[in-house]
């Protein structure tokens, strides 16, 4: 194994933690992250001290707890922000005389270059750019720092920063890179991650 291990150790607690929340065994998340059972297994003693737990499923309770606190205080923020942005669109909209056609495009474009709905399997579910329909993040964006899937399953459970390349088949006016704040969606669309991207 190359890199820096010191940065690499808390990286991988935060995978197992992630993976073991999503219900995989110590063995699954082994494979999943291509490391052996017994160095899944030093991470668990290191997250056990860290959260200052005696099982492992004490662990997962209070990492769910957190996540799910930090996904709802995001969420508050990002629930006020579009109330800003919408009360702007409609007073815009109404001094001018009309309603706009599209307030959610306008309201999506305003956010951010680029807007997605992804599940944790890598589809996307929907853009506001035009995409090939029912396409994989992984057929269009190259992720230099390691396995999208492993970045989605991440950010479903919490706020995640990436960088991604857009590249073929998309337009070429669409091509280049976007630094991505995913984050994870609640209520009926839980395990979903909205994307939001600005071209860097």
């Amino acid at each position: 194994m190359t890199g820096n291990v010191s940065g690499e150790a808390p990286k991988r607690e935060e995978q197992v933690l992630v993976l073991a929340a999503g219900g995989l065994t110590d063995k699954e998340i082994a494979v999943r992250l291509g490391i052996s059972p017994d160095t899944v297994g030093t991470y668990w003693r290191r997250i056990l001290a860290k959260y200052q737990a005696a099982s492992r499923t004490e662990v997962v309770a209070k990492y769910t707890q957190e996540r799910a606190r930090a996904a709802v205080d995001n969420l508050r923020y990002v629930n006020e922000c579009l109330k800003l942005v919408n009360e702007h669109m409609i007073q815009h909209a109404v001094g001018t005389g009309s309603i706009a056609a599209s307030l959610s495009d306008a309201i999506l474009a305003s956010l951010a270059d680029w807007v997605l709905l992804i599940d944790v399997q890598g589809t996307v579910l929907f853009s506001n750019r035009k995409m090939p329909s029912n396409c994989l993040v992984k057929d269009v964006f190259r992720f230099e720092d390691g396995v999208i899937e492993d970045v989605l399953a991440l950010a479903a459970a919490e706020p995640t920063d990436v960088t991604l390349h857009a590249e073929a088949p998309l337009d070429e006016a669409l091509r280049g890179t976007y630094a991505f704040r995913m984050t994870p969606c609640l209520g009926e669309s839980v395990g979903n991650v909205v994307a939001c991207g600005r071209a860097v």
